[in-house]
């Protein structure tokens, strides 16, 4: 019985042809980890990432040295691990 033709990995600018979606080069570091959606990184998260950007628009590792940078994202500072309490703490 014929196989199934190979498709371009899924990696942007990968050549390289696979049976799944990304070649051995491009394989996810955790295949087993929900998505970010199911983590809780939802529509709200993102809601609420933007307007923390708006009020924070400096990055605050790079102001502790003394270099003003614009924050690109929005990180946790004690991780959540799951208890929603820190992950919707503003001041976490």
């Amino acid at each position: 019985m014929p196989k199934k033709c190979k498709k371009p990995c899924k990696h942007p600018g990968c050549p390289n042809l696979t049976d799944g979606l990304y070649c051995i080069e491009h394989q996810p570091l955790h295949p087993d980890r929900p998505s970010a959606a199911k983590r809780g990184y939802g529509s709200r998260w993102q809601r609420l990432s933007k307007a923390y950007l708006r009020k924070h628009p400096l990055c605050v590792k790079c102001m502790a040295r003394g270099w003003f940078t614009a924050a690109t994202v929005v990180d946790h500072i004690i991780p959540h691990r799951g208890d929603p309490h820190l992950m919707w703490d503003e001041s976490n």
